[in-house]
């Protein structure tokens, strides 16, 4: 069942007791541990976008882990003008999918956002509880080249470097970008090179400012002249794509790189085809399926060794990579709260010792 949630500055919210900066509509029925992460997604730097000619919009694409469920949040997060008390505002439009329901718009997350009549760019009314099912229309982007990466970047073969990424293992690349009104459509040329299949495991970020917890991001569009340009451009951990910065140009010879530049994106789809089809015929061969041979089995079992994952000899795909980061960073902390217990008691103890120690040494004088 898919969620929605409208986050901005209101006199009311739709929970009883809130004002200013509040949920104003949700779906009925929202679970309550996805509506506050939802609402702590909701974070704009504004002040930063004043520095743009026009204050950009945040389109992005993340997923979440809550409990057992995934979901994938598809955010529409902007600039709103003044609020009721003279301050400015922003506005923040999430819709949460299940995996069921993302695979449902074959397109990828980025074609919902060209349904403009779903997304609040304001809020005038009053709260509002929305009914189940709301979804919007999912729109392919007309584009069949990658003119608006030659033109930023100087070679259409810069966007090759994301979709690359993609295919090794979603490693993360940040993007500086000079005019926030070219960030959709270097997403929507970019992702050209990412097969329909894949296209949601790719989260991203058109206005990218810092990194929720619990979350990760793969596409990082970040302003020029923010602090998160002058951060990436002082140490970047990841691949940066600078286009007043980067040293070089994209790798020669990479198929992903050398189809941007001829503006034939399924030709990278091709090959990914025919990869996994010579990949699933020597499978077949090596384990004797493919000829209809069998094993002859002993009268005695062999006993079996235990093999460690990583051992396998088998590189990982890219659904097995999806959440890596934030189950290792879940764990990671519930590891360290399980350490600082055992610590927490001791001091307990110790403060409850000095506590009776003063009360023992205040009794003998007060007998004395």
């Amino acid at each position: 069942m898919s969620f929605e949630l409208v986050y901005t500055s209101a006199r009311r919210g739709l929970r009883e007791g809130t004002s200013g900066f509040c949920t104003v509509a949700a779906t009925d029925g929202i679970p309550r541990p996805l509506h506050e992460k939802l609402e702590s997604l909701s974070g704009y730097s504004r002040a930063e976008a004043a520095t743009a000619t026009e204050p950009p919009v945040n389109h992005s694409h993340l997923t979440i882990r809550l409990q057992r469920n995934i979901y994938h949040v598809v955010s529409r997060i902007g600039d709103a003008g003044i609020d009721y008390t003279g301050r400015t505002n922003k506005i923040a439009h999430h819709l949460a999918l299940s995996a069921n329901e993302a695979a449902g718009f074959p397109h990828g997350p980025a074609a919902l956002f060209a349904d403009y009549r779903f997304w609040h760019a304001d809020w005038d009314a009053d709260p509002e509880t929305f009914p189940p099912g709301r979804v919007p229309s999912s729109y392919a982007e007309a584009v069949d080249d990658f003119g608006t990466w030659a033109g930023v970047f100087g070679d259409a073969g810069w966007a090759g470097v994301l979709g690359n990424a993609v295919a090794d293992g979603l490693k993360p690349v940040s993007i500086i970008v000079p005019n926030p009104d070219d960030t959709m459509m270097l997403l929507h040329e970019a992702l050209l090179l990412v097969p329909p299949r894949d296209r949601w495991k790719v989260c991203f970020s058109t206005y990218f400012s810092r990194l929720a917890p619990g979350t990760q991001c793969h596409w990082r569009f970040v302003l020029d002249g923010t602090a998160e340009a002058r951060k990436l451009r002082a140490r970047s951990l990841g691949l940066l794509i600078d286009p007043h910065r980067s040293t070089g140009s994209p790798p020669d010879g990479n198929r992903f790189v050398e189809a941007a530049r001829d503006d034939e994106p399924n030709r990278v789809h091709a090959e990914s085809k025919a990869t996994t089809r010579r990949g699933n015929a020597a499978s077949g061969r090596s384990s004797g399926r493919g000829n209809g041979a069998r094993t002859p089995r002993s009268g005695r079992r062999r006993p079996q060794q235990s093999r460690h994952p990583s051992s396998r000899g088998r590189r990982p795909s890219i659904r097995n990579l999806e959440y890596v980061e934030e189950y290792d960073a879940e764990e990671a902390g519930n590891e360290r709260r399980r350490r600082r217990k055992p610590r927490k008691n001791v001091r307990i103890l110790f403060v409850i010792a000095l506590l009776l120690l003063a009360i023992a040494v205040l009794g003998f004088f007060a007998m004395q």
